[in-house]
């Protein structure tokens, strides 16, 4: 119990910002998975062809490249609640225009518009953190925002999804019009599901209107202060890990869908609830996360946990059991992506204070852009495997334990310095 009134303590002293920032987080996520479950389902029923489908991922991820260098400057000129506001209204005008509209070039416009917002939002969340928290409870801020940036808007999108998709397929009888258009009954599903998600993501405004904050870091900088990186060494050997983790998260995470498929022959229907358990268990691992690091320090939790995920990995690829294979599954999923919001805040603590928006930047850079690229590579190693997984599963496994040995030889030292500069920040404030 105490333990529990110790965790609800800090929780308490999250800042009235950081609540309104999180219930932003909750309702955008629940729109934006609501369109990530039906956006490849609802190419597919419209009849395009494999190159025309995988080509709107590929757009998504351009928009999240192009955007990588210019997100520093916009990051540090304008307000977080700003950013916000716009990211919000790019992402409810894409959802609604591939409702309204459902065309190949309005889907490869609007997943390049998405890619763009994300990458925003993703780089935006750690800085604002690191503003609106102290060092007490700032590793609960992490963890909370993390479940619910994701697998918890993730479980509730998911569920409304599929309930939403089949409600508006029932509701349209033999097809509906809109817009002058005489829709079928299934592609008119996606369309006004699509519809709700974008209503959903323009809810999130409300919270972000109530934020309250000062001018932005870059104020009255000049462009060239804003991209002076005071510490170059460490940047690189902070992305360096992020690289690694992305090209083999890259070769394996976004087609477990197909594994599953391919692999053990489960119909969409019988794979969803994996998924599903996976998301609720990840909510609750984050929430857990926070009194460990608290005890044993960032790093160990981080290194731990990657390399507690290595034999889950292991049994994917042997594939004994299907009971097996979906509880490696779920167990690999929540022990790697543990490691993100520690070391999304374990960035910014270390990182020179001048540097922590090109540091959010660089993070979230550094595993994306490796990760697009991985995603290239993944359906040339499954075809040489002949469908199966058992290589991109085998060169994942070598790019963690790479990351993890990078991650071994650097962060301590890292960490050493972060805690003396936490003690130094501590005395002066004592002082002040």
């Amino acid at each position: 119990m105490n333990g529990l009134r110790e965790y609800l303590r800090n929780v308490g002293l999250l800042k009235r910002n950081v609540w309104l920032f999180l219930c932003a987080a909750l309702v955008m996520g629940v729109g934006r998975q609501i369109f990530m479950v039906l956006r490849n389902q609802y190419l597919v029923d419209m009849g395009l062809a494999d190159q025309q489908v995988t080509s709107v991922q590929g757009f998504n991820s351009l928009g999240g490249l192009l955007i990588a260098l210019p997100a520093i400057v916009i990051i540090s000129r304008f307000r977080a609640k700003t950013m916000l506001a716009c990211i919000c209204v790019a992402n409810a005008c894409g959802f609604a225009a591939q409702g309204l509209f459902g065309t190949l070039q309005v889907f490869q416009g609007a997943a390049l518009a998405a890619g763009v917002a994300m990458s925003l939002n993703m780089a935006l969340g750690a800085p604002f953190l690191m503003r609106n928290t102290s060092a007490q409870e700032r590793v609960f801020g992490f963890a909370i925002l993390s479940a619910v940036s994701w697998p918890l808007s993730g479980f509730i999108g998911s569920l409304l999804s599929g309930l939403l998709q089949q409600w508006f397929t029932t509701l349209a009888g033999d097809g509906a019009t809109m817009l002058g258009e005489l829709v079928p009954p299934l592609l008119f599903g996606y369309r006004a599901t699509l519809l709700v998600a974008a209503g959903l993501v323009l809810l999130a405004l409300v919270p972000i209107a109530l934020v309250k904050e000062g001018a932005p870091d870059g104020k009255g900088k000049s462009l060239r202060r804003i991209l002076t990186f005071h510490d170059k060494k460490k940047l690189l050997w902070l992305g360096l890990p992020e690289m690694m983790i992305g090209f083999g998260a890259g070769l394996t995470i976004p087609f477990f869908n197909v594994y599953f498929k391919n692999e053990w022959g489960l119909t969409p229907q019988q794979i969803a609830p994996i998924f599903m358990a996976m998301f609720a268990v990840l909510v609750v691992s984050y929430l857990a996360t926070p009194p460990l690091v608290r005890r044993f320090g960032p790093v160990k939790v981080m290194v731990v946990a990657q390399l507690l995920s290595l034999p889950f990995f292991i049994e994917l690829a042997l594939g004994h059991y299907l009971w097996a294979a979906v509880t490696a599954f779920i167990a690999r999923q929540v022990l790697m992506n543990n490691s993100d919001p520690i070391y999304k805040q374990f960035a910014q603590e270390v990182a020179d204070d001048r540097d922590r928006n090109a540091v959010a930047v660089w993070v979230h850079s550094s595993r994306h852009i490796f990760f697009t690229i991985a995603n290239f590579v993944a359906g040339y190693l499954i075809a040489m495997d002949n469908g199966r997984f058992r290589i991109v599963i085998v060169t994942t496994i070598v790019c963690y334990l790479a990351a993890i040995a990078v991650e071994l030889a650097v962060l301590p030292g890292l960490d050493r310095a972060r805690r003396y500069k936490l003690v130094l920040s501590t005395r002066s404030q004592r002082i002040s």
